[in-house]
């Protein structure tokens, strides 16, 4: 099973090829140090057996639907009519940072797909072809931006018995992207590697490829915000009956959802353990001593959380995904 990697991407094509590049290194040295960095990577029994995980099997790319088609951005600006390429970049070696030469712009995905037919090999794992899906979002919009990261996550997360193993990059792109991406991440708690890369200087961010091990990766901790099934039942309870003491709860959760509290042997435990780090991030309030509500930050997460449900309740795959929607496209990659 190999890793399907989800980013934003701009104007740049380094955003792509240099963490693959950093990865397709690694992965082809394949050190203690490497065999480390991926360990956390694919199934127990190819890691028990010795091979090699952390392979790349897929690209989600959150970008605007201009860049896609290389088209001009509508601004009403009948005079801006240059349609929107990537930036000019250096067409370095992996792991060094050089000035030239130097290659213009073009059709993002022309420049990408020249480019990964020639980088993908070395990470691909054997696999003939690799598969890019290209999701248009707009770059201004968090909640629909939002709501395509989740739908992507929701459908590769329910794929077979344990999911597609995701990571997320956040490089590319800008902020409603990566936010959008980090939210999701945090919310569904479906996302095994959150990670950016990091340029020394201005040369080094023109080159395509990677240009020196030392600081270019950096994992990023995912804060996760998913509830669980148990303090998601304690919020529907809540939005039910608005209000609910300690006792009630403890008391509906016994008799209602017994599957689900067999560790609550009492209303202590039931504070400690669940209602007070709800207390804590602000989905609860407490009104009165022993008293509990749903407090203002539920009300910022629930818009989100409600989104990320109805994606799960779609059941739907990747591909059957790309077949019901026009935001997302398909395209397979030959290598080799």
């Amino acid at each position: 099973m190999g890793v399907y990697h989800l980013m934003g991407l701009g104007r740049s094509p380094g955003t792509v090829i240099g963490p693959l590049t950093y990865l397709a290194h690694r992965y082809q040295r394949w050190n203690d140090e490497d065999q480390r960095f991926f360990a956390r990577s694919g199934e127990v029994r190819q890691r028990a057996a010795g091979q090699k995980v952390g392979d790349l099997q897929a690209l989600v790319l959150f970008t605007t639907q201009e860049i896609i088609q290389a088209t001009r951005e509508n601004t009403g600006d009948k005079r801006k009519n240059t349609a929107i390429l990537s930036y000019d970049y250096i067409d370095n070696p992996p792991g060094r940072k050089t000035s030239e030469p130097k290659r213009p712009p073009g059709p993002m995905r022309d420049i990408l797909r020249d480019l990964l037919q020639r980088e993908w090999p070395a990470i691909a794992g054997g696999r003939p072809a690799g598969t890019v899906f290209w999701c248009a979002v707009d770059r201004r919009d968090i909640r629909l931006t939002y709501e395509r990261v989740v739908r992507v996550i929701a459908a590769l997360a329910g794929t077979g018995g344990q999911g597609k193993e995701m990571w997320i990059n956040l490089t590319g792109g800008n902020n409603v992207i990566n936010l959008a991406l980090e939210l999701a991440a945090a919310l569904s708690g479906d996302v095994a590697r959150l990670y950016y890369v990091q340029a020394e200087d201005e040369i080094a961010e023109r080159c395509v490829r990677f240009t020196a091990e030392d600081g270019y990766w950096v994992d990023l901790p995912i804060m996760p915000l998913a509830f669980g099934r148990l303090r998601q039942v304690i919020i529907d309870l809540l939005t039910e009956r608005e209000t609910l003491s300690l006792s009630d709860l403890y008391s509906r959760l016994r008799s209602e959802y017994w599957d689900l509290s067999r560790g609550l042997d009492s209303e202590e435990t039931l504070r400690e353990e669940y209602l007070k780090p709800l207390w804590k991030q602000g989905i609860l309030t407490e009104r009165a001593p022993g008293v509990y509500t749903l407090g203002p930050q539920w009300e910022l997460v629930r818009p989100y959380q409600k989104a990320l449900e109805e994606a799960r309740g779609r059941r739907e795959t990747l591909e059957a995904l790309c077949e019901r929607e026009d935001w997302i496209q398909m395209e397979e990659i030959r290598l080799g």
